[in-house]
């Protein structure tokens, strides 16, 4: 008897989250198919280029990531007539770009995940697809439909949808205990520990991290005060952020530094960007990837006055990726 040959099965998933989080899987294995995506790889790059007197050729200065398509062909299995238009008005609802609060545009979600559990998210808007144009007349398919459906990324990387955030170790004080005599009745002595908390002026602490992504990503920086003209500085890639402004105690700071939004507002909302230093590099602060960043470490430092126990930073952010 012969043996027979087992493969393993692969597990691989798409999805679409659209912004109010509402889910799409394009397979399952019972009803929903995708025979393959298209733009997974590098994305479009613009080459900046410039031409001195007399030069043959040009001289490279930089370049810039273009918006990628991304491109699947999905099949939806039906079991009647009636379910053919279910399936239809379920996807199309889905995907429809006004799942949003009323006067906003936020882009949805393409999820990928690989066999090993791994996910890669990007974000993305629907550009063209669900036509349900005429099918084969050849063939009988009055249940199902296979259409093309194209997304457009206009933040071409990927993104571990798993948020890293690292708090800064801070030293700020120590606690000093002294025991004293406490006479409580007559002749007798009773032993009484006391605490007293000595903190610094200023902190200046430098905190590492480790970066393996392949494509820089902006972190949102969280400041807990009390601290006096808090300084975040990357001291890797030379940036800073530095704000003329007390922080008081128990007030936080929220610092977006993300892609497309560039904000400074405390828990209140109260818009600080005006107190930002104008040598700042709001646009540009990042964490960087290898070999910008040697090994992917960004040695990131921590600058400010009027601390106590109860002063705080942390970093968070997503690891980022320029094609999966």
């Amino acid at each position: 008897m012969g043996l027979i040959q087992k493969y393993p099965s692969i597990l691989e998933f798409d999805k679409y989250i659209s912004p109010d989080d509402e889910e799409y899987n394009f397979h399952t294995g019972l009803d929903k198919f995708t025979f393959g995506f298209e733009g997974f790889g590098l994305s479009p790059q613009n080459y900046l280029t410039q031409r001195g007197p007399f030069q043959h050729g040009v001289t490279l200065v930089d370049f810039f990531l273009q918006p990628r398509v991304i491109q699947l062909v999905h099949r939806r299995q039906g079991t009647s007539r009636e379910n053919y238009w279910d399936n239809r008005a379920d996807i199309l609802n889905i995907l429809r770009p006004n799942r949003q609060a009323i006067g906003e545009l936020s882009p949805g979600v393409l999820r990928k995940t690989l066999p090993d559990g791994t996910k890669r998210d990007i974000s993305v808007i629907i550009s063209e697809g669900m036509r349900f144009s005429p099918r084969n007349t050849e063939a009988w398919d009055e249940f199902s439909f296979t259409e093309v459906i194209r997304f457009i990324a206009h933040d071409p990387t990927f993104f571990d949808p798993t948020v890293n955030t690292v708090s800064f170790s801070l030293d700020v004080g120590a606690f000093l205990y002294l025991q004293f005599p406490v006479r409580i009745y007559d002749s007798v002595l009773y032993p009484f520990l006391g605490a007293m908390q000595f903190s610094s002026e200023t902190v200046n602490n430098t905190e590492s991290i480790t970066y393996t992504g392949t494509w820089e990503t902006f972190p949102t920086i969280t400041l807990t005060g009390p601290m006096q003209s808090p300084v975040i500085e990357n001291v890797t890639t030379d940036e800073k952020i530095q704000l003329s402004y007390d922080v008081d105690a128990g007030e936080v700071i929220t610092i977006d530094l993300s892609y497309g939004n560039k904000t400074i507002v405390n828990e209140a909302g109260t818009n600080l960007i005006g107190t930002l230093s104008t040598d700042s590099d709001l646009a540009t602060f990042h964490i960087e990837p290898a070999p910008g960043a040697s090994g992917g470490v960004n040695e990131i430092r921590a600058l400010f006055s009027g601390a106590n126990a109860s002063s705080a930073i942390s970093m968070s952010y997503y690891t980022r990726y320029i094609g999966i």
